[in-house]
């Protein structure tokens, strides 16, 4: 049986380091800005845009058949997914340059450090020397 701790050690809270900065390409970090920003509709049009990869490689899979009447189908239907993904993608990077990119082009993460970790200002006192002898005075 474990003797039991006293409630001091109950209330103190582990501080964690502050995680390091994630670094991404720019198409993930594109992608990320524009449907984390969108809340609960962003979640529902990156799926809807995952889904439409999805169907455009089924698609070309299916247009790729050896049999002449299943490729001639999904040949037209291929193009038409292909167009459609290319639209999506143009969109997401528009948005993204439009609304997360800074003027000058360079994309940053808005960052605020939580108060706690905040370097504290530190003051520091320089001592003055004292002024050398006249025999060392070069001027």
């Amino acid at each position: 049986m474990a003797p039991p701790r006293p409630e001091e050690e109950d209330d103190e809270v582990e501080e964690r380091p502050w995680p390091p900065r994630m670094k991404m390409k720019l198409g993930p970090y594109a992608m990320y800005c524009v449907f984390s920003g969108a809340g609960p509709r962003g979640q529902l049009l990156g799926c809807a845009y995952a889904g439409l990869h999805c169907a455009l490689y089924f698609a070309r899979f299916l247009s790729l058949s050896p049999v002449a009447e299943v490729a001639a189908l999904w040949g037209p239907v291929l193009r038409v997914l292909q167009c459609l993904c290319y639209a999506a993608t143009a969109l997401i990077m528009w948005v993204f340059i439009r609304y997360h990119m800074d003027v000058d082009g360079v994309y940053v993460v808005k960052f605020d450090p939580p108060p706690q970790l905040a370097a504290p200002a530190t003051t520091t006192v320089v001592e003055q020397l004292p002024p050398p002898p006249p025999e060392m005075d070069m001027c």
